[in-house]
């Protein structure tokens, strides 16, 4: 495919925002930060210089609809002044570094009915349907939506399923204000990268919640979020400002296996979007940007207290799940009863590891070593060894 100029007028971040405005009809995206990540963003893409044709076009689709979402937030916000006021319940959320079991505990909390779960067709628009004919609209067009996007990552099936009306990582609320591990992961995009790992991103978490509090306001049940995502790991002090009754699981693996696997999951997302990517470089950046998040985070746990945690092992989660899950309900005050568990021994027995295929990868593409992991982990592989099995 042929490359495209550096820097594509319909890739302008001021123009995307005035044809974003146009299509909607109304040019209040609320708080401004945004535009510099939108700014930042793109002009790293331009300055790496690697992206196709289209990965442009992704790029600039991706812009429009997140700011579109934006004014839809804005104008829901302006019409039910109260959901400003409102609050959320205790939630659950589910964070650790990247391929750390985070998915799995999530769909299986999300099988309680007491909680309520981000589910990808409202995760692509964030504000509730009025009616069921709606609803079902919205989930049919998620699943296009996700036919268009394994269509062009193959293979990413097999490292992230995902379904039109299942639970979705709340990351995608963070891509609305453009401060989105996604974009880091699909683009290769350096000076955003490094933005985005050490930004406070106090106005985009307050954006995230005012998502949250709007679709808790159009739940009746008023139900108990449970929340995932990795990227809160390095941001656990912008997360509790605006979730501070939140209890946090924390997953842990052995980053040996992790940090190869999450930098598979970068390599095979940008070797859609880019003319060329260098496995040993993705590995560099893996294991920085988890480096990075490992170290914010374990300041921020320094301050917290301990209560606000639980550590949970992927060795664990894989042994025996629910037993983890019964330490996650007692640690938020709860029982996990005998109906729940058996939904989540069905769920299980119907979803086996790598029942779309097996997700191949190894450190050594990726330039990724014992050696490298202690280096940059060290404090972490101390402090957390029992959960991460390190030797």
């Amino acid at each position: 495919m042929n490359a495209v100029p550096p820097v594509p007028a319909l890739v302008d971040a001021d123009a995307l925002m005035f044809e974003a405005a146009q299509q909607t009809g109304s040019d209040d995206f609320g708080a401004e930060s945004f535009a510099a990540a939108l700014q930042l963003l793109v002009a790293s893409c331009a300055e790496r210089g690697v992206l196709t044709e289209l990965g442009w076009r992704v790029l600039r689709s991706s812009a429009l609809r997140h700011l579109r979402n934006r004014v839809a937030v804005r104008s829901y916000l302006r019409a039910h002044p109260g959901v400003e006021t409102s609050s959320t319940d205790r939630p659950i959320v589910v964070t650790g570094m990247p391929r750390t079991g985070t998915t799995v505990l999530h769909e299986l909390l999300a099988l309680d009915t007491a909680h309520r779960s981000l589910r990808l067709w409202e995760a692509l628009l964030p504000v509730p349907v009025t009616s069921a004919a709606e609803r079902d609209a919205r989930i049919e067009q998620a699943g296009r939506w996700l036919e268009r996007f394994y269509g062009a990552v193959p293979g990413f099936v097999r490292i992230h399923a995902l379904r039109p009306d299942g639970p979705e990582e709340c990351d995608t609320l963070l891509q609305n204000a453009f401060a989105s591990q996604h974009f880091d992961d699909m683009f290769d995009a350096p000076a955003y990268s490094e933005w985005l790992a050490t930004d406070g991103l106090g106005d985009a978490y307050a954006f995230y919640a005012a998502q949250l509090r709007i679709l808790t306001a159009a739940d009746p049940g008023r139900r108990a979020w449970v929340l995932k995502s990795p990227i809160h790991l390095g941001h656990l002090d912008a997360l509790l400002a605006v979730l501070p009754g939140a209890l946090v699981v924390h997953c842990h693996r052995d980053p040996m296996e992790a940090v190869p696997s999450h930098a598979s999951l970068i390599a095979t997302l940008r070797r859609a979007y880019s003319e060329r990517v260098d496995p040993r470089e993705v590995g560099h950046q893996a294991v920085t940007r988890c480096a990075v998040a490992i170290d914010r985070a374990m300041r921020v746990r320094d301050t917290v207290t301990s209560g606000q945690f639980i550590d949970v092992a992927y060795a664990d989660i894989e042994r025996d799940p629910l037993a983890v899950l019964r330490s996650v309900y007692q640690a938020a005050g709860r029982q996990l009863d005998a109906g729940l568990e058996g939904r989540m021994r069905d769920w299980l027995r119907g979803n086996p590891r790598d029942a779309r295929g097996r997700h191949e990868y190894g450190a050594g593409a990726f330039g990724i070593d014992a050696a490298m992991l202690r280096r940059a982990l060290g404090p972490y592989l101390e402090r957390f060894a029992a959960q991460l099995r390190w030797t």
